[in-house]
């Protein structure tokens, strides 16, 4: 189910109440009992979603509690302590008093952890590296385990398939970390798309300014392993190899990450993704994505310096076929031609040279429809409608009629409690990142790719077919 087309605003308010956690009392969906205590466990405690918010944010949830705590690097767990023995002395300090004197238990290797605490974990938090994402939270997944996963939720299009199977499998509460998706304006963004505001779209660009980093070689010699760190297990599905701490800049290297575009295509093209149903095209038979790019140089150990990806996908409905593009060059600029036709998309709307340069000093987006633009920041959270004195009358700051976020952890918390599921499900995010991987592919090939959503295959390419995933060592599996 595509909660965002199921779900009204009217629908989402009705029997939850006002408050930010008003709870029903019956067992939810997911044979939770609602009004129990939600034991979490947390693999990556140094992590984005982990260190900024559910380790120094658990008085936000109510009555939830961490079980279990799981990371490679042992030197981040007690930076955890410290942050919990400082909440403790303020105004929420009993819940962390309470966490301080029963400590979760520790493990360096979360199949342990499940193993041995899996009847004591109710959800489980994945803030490890890109790399480990998927394997992770397919095995919690497994367990029938809640999960809510950092982004990029997979580096490549066999894990996200794989997580998006296992998750419809499990019927669990999962979520990714784009946290735009909690803003009103996106949201708004979504309603305007699709109520035809912009008229039909055919064009969408995205835009990043940091570079790929294009390593010739992979780092050479052994250094010493820091202590507390547990290398193999950092390592997880990929090949074994000795440790360097260049290896640690997971975007840097392909088997390891998904570049830039997997560290901010997941916020930057959510909207669009969203708004143009393009999910549709994985049960629409028939349909397929060509995929194609543009790069500095052909690099399969790290990433180009720069890159122009572009996604062609047929009509959905009576939405007209579009072409999604990733700009990706060095700060500060964009791909060679980049800038200039981008600008100009905005000039042709009445934007302003003086605004022109503020929307280019950051990440973002401009969705092109025959009747207008808009335009997005890096992580969707704001929109912008041109030109002005067409849209001067449409409000753009709340959806009129998709239900409103109650917080994008909070989302993934209440539907562990048997709410409605969070926008950032797998079912979608999945599904967006198996369209988003596809574009490293692409800067792998001289050639345009056509790729089957319903079969999962790269047509016509047996070699391309090949580099839609890669082979986990012995003794982790999908």
């Amino acid at each position: 189910m595509d909660p965002v087309k199921k779900l009204t605003r009217r629908g989402f308010l009705k029997g939850t109440g006002a408050g930010l956690l008003v709870l029903p009392s019956a067992r939810s969906a997911f044979g939770f009992p609602a009004n129990d205590r939600l034991n979490l466990a947390i693999v990556g405690v140094g992590g984005y979603c982990a260190a900024t918010t559910f380790v120094p944010g658990l008085h936000q949830f109510g009555n939830v509690g961490v079980t279990a705590i799981c990371d490679v690097n042992e030197a981040r767990v007690p930076n955890m302590y410290k942050v919990w023995e400082e909440k403790a002395q303020g105004k929420d300090g009993e819940i962390y008093g309470r966490h301080l004197k029963d400590r979760p238990k520790f493990f360096p290797d979360y199949r342990k952890m499940l193993d041995e605490m899996s009847d004591k974990i109710d959800a489980v938090v994945v803030a490890t590296p890109d790399h480990s994402h998927a394997v992770i939270s397919a095995a919690c997944l497994r367990a029938g385990k809640h999960v809510f996963a950092e982004k990029p939720l997979t580096i490549n299009v066999r894990e996200a398939r794989a997580l998006r199977d296992l998750a419809a499998a499990a019927k669990t509460a999962t979520s990714m970390g784009n946290q735009g998706t909690q803003s009103p304006q996106f949201r708004r963004g979504v309603e305007l798309i699709r109520e035809g505001a912009l008229g039909p779209v055919e064009e969408v660009h995205l835009w990043f300014s940091r570079g790929g980093r294009n390593h010739q070689a992979p780092p050479q010699g052994e250094m010493p392993i820091p202590e507390g760190l547990h290398w193999d297990l950092w390592l997880g599905p990929v090949a074994a190899r000795p440790y360097h701490s260049r290896w640690i800049a997971r975007c840097h290297w392909r088997d390891t990450g998904a570049g830039e575009l997997g560290n901010f295509g997941p916020h930057t093209g959510n909207l669009p993704f969203m708004a143009l149903n393009l999910r549709d095209l994985w049960s629409t038979p028939g349909a397929t994505v060509r995929v194609k790019a543009d790069y500095s140089e052909l690099n399969r150990l790290s990433f180009p310096n720069w890159e122009v990806m572009q996604w062609k996908a047929p009509a959905r409905g009576d939405m007209p076929p579009v072409t999604v593009f990733w700009h990706h060059a060095p700060v500060p600029g964009l791909p060679p031609g980049s800038r200039e036709k981008l600008g100009q998309i905005l000039r042709d709307h009445g934007v302003s040279k003086e605004r022109e340069e503020a929307i280019f000093k950051g990440p973002g987006a401009v969705i092109v429809g025959k009747k207008g633009i808009l335009v997005t920041n890096s992580h969707n959270t704001d929109i912008w409608l041109y030109p002005e004195e067409k849209f001067r009358d449409v409000d753009a700051k709340k959806p009129q009629s998709l239900a409103s976020s109650r917080g994008h952890y909070q989302d993934w918390i209440h539907a562990c409690r048997g709410g409605p599921a969070p926008w950032s499900n797998f079912g979608h995010t999945a599904t967006f990142s198996e369209f988003l991987m596809l574009g490293p592919v692409a800067t792998q090939l001289d050639k345009e790719l056509e790729y089957d959503p319903i079969a999962g295959k790269v047509l016509h390419s047996p070699e391309a077919d090949r580099l839609l995933g890669y082979e986990y060592r012995a003794g982790w599996k999908l």
